[in-house]
């Protein structure tokens, strides 16, 4: 199969039935717009074979705006999750005495205010553009941070941490949903790029080790500041141009207005892009939303995988294998950095996996993969006792469940694709429902009180890679159900049941998109450009 290139004739728009008028300059705009089909089985690793040279260009745009901004800020916001466990092995636990679960609870905290802000920002990234709202909170986060460089008693570091996770809040579901996976890309394109820009956070996990470990050797006690402290000093001075960068690239809302390094045609390219995947745009929530989102099984479903894999996140990570090796007498520059080594393993199989589950549209075998790392890792730890060659194969293995964040939302995306509402929806509790999960289940089986072993952990670790395993075939039957459901509807105007707003409140926004469109499938190909 190829592409071609269809411009629409004036005998069509004759024919055609009568629409919603739309400014000239976007109509004749839309007329040249060309979006490629899927060429051949012939593997890629960024481009897909038959893409034009045009969308081409357009996606380059994309990567070096969209997904770099992305990329760095999320770097900043990793880097201050593992700083703080980075921080207690270097000094911090010393300094300030802190020999309970102090630890824990700096991590609980963090993730009460993560969770609490979750609904506030989703709500208010529907009312305010991203353009303001994100570099807004990148401003305030980077003070909570610098904040955590005077803290004195674990007290004050509990509060900032709660401050900093309840403005994090906005980032994830932001970044993932209204920035960048579920606006700009196409299905085909969203895994490798969900996984680089996760990867992005990864990395930073493996700089935080680096940092603390240059800054321990360099400047610890410069200007009366010990290395731990500075740290924060230095995520902040990283995160301020952040907030520049944001307000200069970050692109206004795509079917609202035009953004200063994308033509109008370019434009109108991305709507015809996520158009022939029937990816809806984001419309207004009303009263049907919650009857839609918990009607369906995507919310109980997705959710129900993503918690499952947020306690088998729990324990081992950087920061239990951390605890290890300071529990070995490792020096406290190899405690920050061997375990760079499992976030390099994360980055290395999360953009190779990604690149492989967008060539074969499919990303099972991955999570196949994953869930047998990770049996193979947690019963080598529960076993304990194989010698430290063992420990450290068991904890660097460890890494590929990471690799299933990208997976597990990518596919959210696919199959809520024909309801924005319940996309953004359904995304944002994937992370706060997980991370609630988390929350306890750390606090239960991996309490700091336990390190270096973590008898408990480990156990329910291996008992949650177990139960991720089993629910894969649950995931896959309601997935190919809804598949079967939608190429079996093929009657024109019909609403399709779970996969548009297929209830009284949520019909007469339907009808008016369909209005303005009222195109057949072959119709709407050949708008754009394609040929079916």
């Amino acid at each position: 199969m190829g592409f071609f290139r269809k411009k629409i004739g004036a005998s069509r728009e004759d024919d055609a039935p009568e629409r919603v008028e739309q400014p000239q300059a976007a109509q004749a705009a839309a007329e040249e717009v060309t979006i490629s089909t899927k060429a051949n089985d012939k593997f890629y690793f960024w481009t897909r074979p038959g893409t034009t040279k045009e969308e081409k260009k357009l996606v380059q745009k994309l990567d070096l705006a969209i997904l770099t901004f992305c990329c760095l800020t999320f770097f900043a916001k990793d880097l201050d999750r593992n700083n703080i466990n980075n921080a207690y092995v270097s000094g911090m636990k010393e300094d300030l005495g802190l020999y309970g679960n102090e630890l824990n609870w700096m991590i609980t905290w963090f993730q009460v205010g993560y969770i609490v802000g979750q609904i506030p920002s989703q709500i208010l990234l529907t009312k305010i553009s991203p353009r303001w709202y994100l570099p807004a909170a990148e401003f305030l986060w980077a003070f909570f941070v610098l904040f955590l460089y005077k803290c004195e008693n674990p007290q004050q570091i509990y509060a900032l941490r709660f401050c900093v996770g309840f403005i994090e809040a906005a980032s994830w579901p932001g970044l993932h949903f209204m920035e960048q996976i579920g606006t700009w890309y196409r299905n085909h394109e969203i895994n490798k790029r969900a996984g680089i820009f996760t990867a992005s956070g990864i990395a930073a996990t493996m700089f935080s080790g680096y940092i603390q470990a240059g800054i321990y050797q360099t400047i610890d006690g410069h200007l009366g500041i010990r290395g731990w402290r500075w740290l924060f000093i230095i995520d902040f001075l990283i995160t301020c141009p952040m907030v520049i960068i944001g307000l200069i690239i970050i692109p206004n809302p795509l079917y609202e207005k035009g953004t200063w390094w994308m033509t109008e045609k370019e434009r109108q390219m991305c709507m015809k892009r996520l158009e022939a995947d029937n990816r809806q745009p984001l419309g207004h929530f009303d009263r049907s939303l919650f009857k839609r989102v918990l009607g369906r099984w995507h919310f109980w479903i997705l959710c129900t995988w993503f918690s499952l894999m947020y306690f088998v996140y729990q324990a081992p990570t950087t920061s239990t294998m951390a605890l290890w090796l300071k529990a070995e007498k490792y020096s406290v520059p190899d405690v920050n950095n061997l375990p760079t080594v499992y976030s390099a393993i994360s980055i290395v199989f999360m953009v190779t996996s990604g690149a492989y589950n967008d060539w074969r549209n499919s990303q099972v075998e991955s999570v196949i993969l994953i869930c047998m790392t990770q049996i193979v890792s947690e019963s080598m730890l529960v076993a304990w006792n194989l010698g430290k060659p063992a420990h450290f194969f068991a904890f660097y293995i460890a890494g590929t469940i990471q690799s299933l964040f990208p997976i597990i939302v990518s596919w959210t995306h696919r199959v809520c694709s024909r309801d924005a509402e319940e996309r953004a929806i359904v995304i944002g509790a994937l992370n706060s429902i997980g991370l609630a999960q988390g929350t306890w289940w750390n606090q239960v089986f991996v309490p700091t009180v336990e390190a270096p072993r973590f008898y408990r952990g480990y156990r329910a670790g291996l008992a949650a890679s177990l139960a991720l395993s089993a629910w894969l075939p649950v995931v896959m039957w309601f997935t190919r159900r809804q598949e079967r459901q939608e190429k079996n509807d093929t009657i024109p105007g019909q609403v399709v049941e779970g996969s548009e707003h297929d209830t009284e409140e949520g019909r007469p926004s339907l009808e008016k998109r369909r209005a303005a469109a009222n195109l057949t499938e072959q119709d709407k190909a050949n708008e754009a450009g394609i040929v079916m």
